[in-house]
């Protein structure tokens, strides 16, 4: 699992790196398309690609993680008490 949030992280920030470049280098030209703009375009639709699939990556691990913990149970269990993303509580009292 924590390669798979390492991965996540250097993508994200890999993806924030790139975007920060195409401002940066559509400002150096004053937003004229240029050769280097272009490059730096691409870099981030490129770093775009890879952040997405780790984030796929990430999800596939979580949604694993779901499945293992239904079929542990010795209960029925639904999506809700599970759903640690979305900070749900879960009240066994309803």
């Amino acid at each position: 699992m924590e390669k798979v949030v390492d991965c996540l992280e250097n993508a994200y920030q890999e993806f924030v790196d790139a975007a920060a470049a195409v401002l940066e280098t559509k400002a150096s030209f004053d937003c004229e398309r240029t050769a280097a703009t272009d490059a730096a375009l691409e870099s981030f639709k490129k770093k775009w690609e890879t952040f997405k699939a780790a984030c796929d990556q990430a999800q596939e691990l979580v949604d694993s993680v779901k499945q293992r913990i239904t079929a542990n149970t010795t209960f029925p269990v639904n999506e809700d008490m599970i759903d640690i993303f979305d900070h749900s509580i879960v009240d066994f009292d309803d």
